[in-house]
């Protein structure tokens, strides 16, 4: 490794660049010609190939295995962190959000390596209130040293600057692997009077009409992720879409939704607006090992004007209790099973015992949607344990959709490792 003045410079061994050529963001500590270690955390690097030739300027990282990722590939572009392309990055991003028709309810602002800025998260929270909230994540030690510029650009989005917090969730435990602490939340902007631990989101529903957004209450301070899971927008959408017809076992009952890993209800809400937008009455089971986020489901579920009980057990074991064939709908959307490679084993069993249980829940002539939030388990291996879980109760399920995350988490092509989140959609028969 070598450094000037002006920047450090990484090499790639021999032959290590097609898959970063590719357009792949990362190289891994194995790729390069020689130690990364004496850069600093996050220091700013320009790799190069065996030949000395310019390939791109991002983050270096000693301690992690990913020890570069790319920020920019244009070679006339000497800062990529200067505080004017950091505001072209976030101005891009939420045009992008705008082109999908999602920047005017609460969205995901930037979502790391897919908007150019590695480990970078951003969720924007447009409250019932007026306010606005602006949650930020460093997920990499590059990201971190980006916090203070991103302060200063935040102004620039937003018209009520005056109603905006801000709000810094470092307490996530992949932190660690870029060598980073994990941190207390931090509210680096208050508003005076905004209460951070309780507050009621507007989020674009899934069905029209369009104007009247549903209403979320959620914790931004200690709630799941930033304090919603907004990546799971489009795969409701697309279930309201392949299973908006079905209707109740009976004329006389309602239609039955079990909410499984519920967090604060988004599913149950979303589809019974669906539902009772066809004078379908709704019954929601929402189920969930948190007491505080039931209590937050249940508020969001009855706004809806569906009934809502609550189950407060761990899914992996308290499932026995619920009725065999009993819903008519079931939601399966754990928390990832599968945080590292060594969890691998246990955490595809762990889908498949879940998923064996939420099969069982399901009627003949009913819904069934899955999904998985673990990037390590594979597309083919959750279609396994769907099918392993289907032929464990007998049951035939023709699937009926793919989901894929919201558009306001735009994929990358060339970077599998982004493309985390699967869903299935199926009936029953």
């Amino acid at each position: 490794m070598t450094q000037n003045a002006k920047a450090v410079i990484w090499k790639l061994k021999p032959k290590m660049d097609r898959r970063f050529r590719g357009g792949h963001p990362w190289v891994y500590s194995n790729e390069l010609a020689g130690s990364p270690k004496g850069v600093e955390l996050g220091a700013w690097v320009e790799l190069r190939d065996a030949k000395d030739q310019f390939l791109a300027r991002g983050f270096g990282n000693p301690h992690s295995l990913i020890s570069f990722r790319a920020v920019s590939r244009d070679e006339t572009l000497i800062e990529p962190g200067s505080l004017q392309n950091l505001k072209q990055s976030l101005l891009r991003a939420h045009q992008l959000r705008e082109l999908a028709g999602m920047s005017r309810l609460s969205h995901r602002l930037i979502f790391g390596e897919a908007d150019r800025l590695p480990g970078l998260v951003i969720d924007r929270y447009f409250l019932q209130s007026g306010h606005q909230v602006f949650v930020i994540q460093a997920h990499t030690a590059g990201a971190d040293r980006l916090i203070s510029s991103v302060l200063e650009v935040l102004p620039e989005l937003t018209e009520v600057w005056e109603k905006t917090a801000v709000v810094l969730r470092n307490d996530v435990g992949v932190r660690k692997l870029e060598g980073l602490e994990f941190q207390k939340v931090n509210v680096l902007r208050e508003v005076s009077g905004l209460n951070l631990g309780e507050v009621e989101i507007l989020v674009k529903p899934v069905m029209a009409p369009f104007d009247r957004p549903v209403v979320f209450s959620t914790d931004l301070l200690e709630g799941q992720k930033t304090g919603f899971f907004l990546d799971q927008y489009s795969n409701i959408q697309l279930a309201a879409l392949r299973l908006g017809n079905l209707k109740p076992k009976s004329q006389k009952s309602k239609l039955k939704i079990l909410d499984l890993c519920c967090y604060v209800g988004q599913w149950g809400a979303q589809l019974a607006r669906v539902f009772r937008a066809q004078g379908i009455e709704v019954e929601v089971t929402a189920v969930d090992s948190s007491e505080k986020a039931l209590q937050f489901a249940q508020k969001n579920i009855e706004r809806e004007g569906a009934r809502c009980q609550t189950l407060q057990v761990d899914v992996l074991r308290g499932l026995a209790e619920l009725p065999t064939a009993g819903f008519d709908l079931v939601i399966c959307d754990p928390p990832a099973l599968i945080k590292s490679k060594k969890d691998t084993g246990p955490g595809a069993h762990a889908y498949l015992q879940l998923n064996t249980q939420a099969a069982r829940l399901v009627r003949p002539g009913g819904g069934w949607v899955s999904c998985s939030c673990s990037s390590l388990l594979t597309d083919e291996e959750f279609a396994h344990a769907l099918t392993k879980a289907a032929s464990r109760n007998s049951m035939d399920v023709r699937w009926l959709g793919r989901g894929t995350p919201s558009a306001d988490h735009p994929q990358l092509t060339e970077f599998p490792e982004g493309r985390y989140l699967k869903c299935w959609i199926g009936g029953v028969i």
